[in-house]
């Protein structure tokens, strides 16, 4: 498990990449958000995927985003967890998204 990458749940519609990133940079450097869109949308699922550039960062990350509010959603923030799915070939659900 790459303890670099975040997840990140409870976004609201309004919040985009660039938030995110200006949410999340005070904790690091990131090398890259990931925001899945729902299928036949142009919204996003509410969640993404945040690596940062050390652990460390990701840790510093979690401990002040976990609980805190965006938008007026409470966010989820923990380490991310591969989904093994059968039909991805136990790969984590991430590594098959469009950057």
């Amino acid at each position: 498990m790459d303890k670099r990458i975040l997840y990140v749940g409870g976004l609201s519609a309004e919040v985009n990449r660039d938030i995110i990133d200006t949410a999340f940079r005070t904790f690091g450097e990131i090398l890259n958000i990931r925001l899945p869109l729902a299928d036949n949308s142009a919204s996003h699922k509410g969640f993404a995927f945040v690596e940062m550039e050390s652990p460390e960062d990701a840790a510093s990350a979690v401990e002040n985003m976990n609980g805190g509010e965006l938008f007026g959603r409470v966010l989820k923030v923990n380490v991310a967890r591969p989904d093994l799915m059968k039909d991805q070939k136990n790969k984590a659900i991430w590594d098959n998204m469009t950057k």
